[in-house]
């Protein structure tokens, strides 16, 4: 089988993309054609539609892939493929989201707000047309079946798992006397709940060995990080850690926070990126409670589990992790093995095998 693997978004190599290539190209007669684009403004689209047409010429592919964000171009994609079968990773809800999260609400959220709810019936029609629709996990798939009309039975829930020539146990370079905690975001979203982590370093300041490293954000993270320092939260915050950087911080930290905390509709349908990666560095991590989560993870076994929203309950956590450094050791463990049973390029590759026979 020869699978066009498509990806057309501002970052193509976004780990969700690379995780799915990576699990094709490890399954026995699947030859992948990898398409994407290297512009990435507006360009990119044009860009990949010329890509498509050549290859729909030269190579013949039997399935198209669309990985995410593909929402834009999966019209297009469908009418090129004909009567070929289309896979679509979805991965987000727009249909959901566009209403269901408290975003701020700048000009570019509006429009593409806007632009996801006029779109509904087109995006319902699209959907419908697909063969197989991938989300991230089970809860993800039946919202989308359920707002979008879809017959639950064409989802496949396929983890997305983290880049393993990056992320993989290593050795542990943690300071004696110090409880360094990690966290890193993009950004204030709703859903990964910084808020309730700030809150949580503002209680632990009875603490002083006790140490939160927050990585990432701009302005507004920046400003909501002062204002808990000022109130004597124990934060280091670096605005930004190189991508390949990352796990020397992962296995610098005690404890990894891993999320989300945010309690809105869409923090109960995801796992984090970063909860894949720091299970794959076999490192310690608070998970939020969740839809998603409830089927992986157990409390002081393989995790830290908390409810989302709540900072007390975060903050209790963190502390039993600080009093507790073996049983700490062997959460991490059972982390680890879970993600190589769960999560891994390998679980994801006998997902997919199915679709392929």
């Amino acid at each position: 089988m020869k699978i066009a693997v498509i990806t057309c978004y501002f970052d193509p190599d976004y780990v969700r993309a690379r995780t799915l290539r990576a699990a094709l190209k490890q399954l026995p007669d699947v030859k992948t054609v990898i398409v994407k684009n290297t512009h990435k403004g507006m360009l990119r689209y044009p860009e990949i539609i010329k890509l498509l047409w050549q290859i729909r010429r030269d190579q013949k592919p039997d399935v198209y892939l669309l990985t995410f964000r593909g929402q834009e171009i999966l019209p297009y994609v469908l009418w090129l493929a004909g009567k070929k079968p289309v896979w679509f990773d979805e991965f987000i809800v727009p249909i959901a989201y566009a209403t269901g999260e408290s975003h701020h609400k700048s000009l570019a959220i509006r429009v593409k707000h806007f632009v996801a709810r006029v779109s509904v019936p087109l995006y319902k029609r699209w959907l419908a047309k697909t063969k197989v629709i991938l989300a991230d996990t089970k809860a993800h798939a039946e919202l989308s079946a359920r707002v979008s009309h879809q017959n639950l039975s064409k989802y496949l829930a396929v983890p997305v798992g983290a880049d393993e020539r990056l992320f993989k146990p290593g050795t542990r370079a943690t300071v004696a006397d110090k409880f360094q905690i990690f966290y890193y975001s993009s950004g204030m979203q709703p859903l990964h709940g910084i808020p309730f982590v700030l809150a949580a370093a503002e209680a632990l300041k009875d603490k002083p060995e006790i140490e939160f490293v927050i990585a990432g954000g701009k302005k507004p993270m920046v400003e909501a990080v002062k204002a808990a320092v000022a109130n004597g939260a124990n934060i280091r915050h670096k605005t930004w850690i190189p991508f390949d950087d990352l796990v020397a911080t992962i296995n610098s930290s005690d404890l990894c926070l891993g999320g989300p905390f945010g309690d809105t509709p869409q923090a109960h349908h995801v796992i984090t990126g970063k909860t894949y990666q720091f299970l794959a560095c076999a490192a310690p991590v608070v998970i939020g409670a969740s839809e998603a989560t409830d089927e992986y993870f157990i409390d002081k076994q393989n995790a830290l589990v908390v409810p989302q929203g709540d900072a007390e309950a975060l903050t209790k956590a963190i502390r039993w992790a600080c009093q507790h450094p073996d049983e700490l050791k062997t959460i991490a463990a059972n982390g680890r093995k879970l993600y190589e049973k769960q999560f891994s390029t390998d679980a994801i590759a006998r997902l997919l095998a199915p679709l392929t026979q």
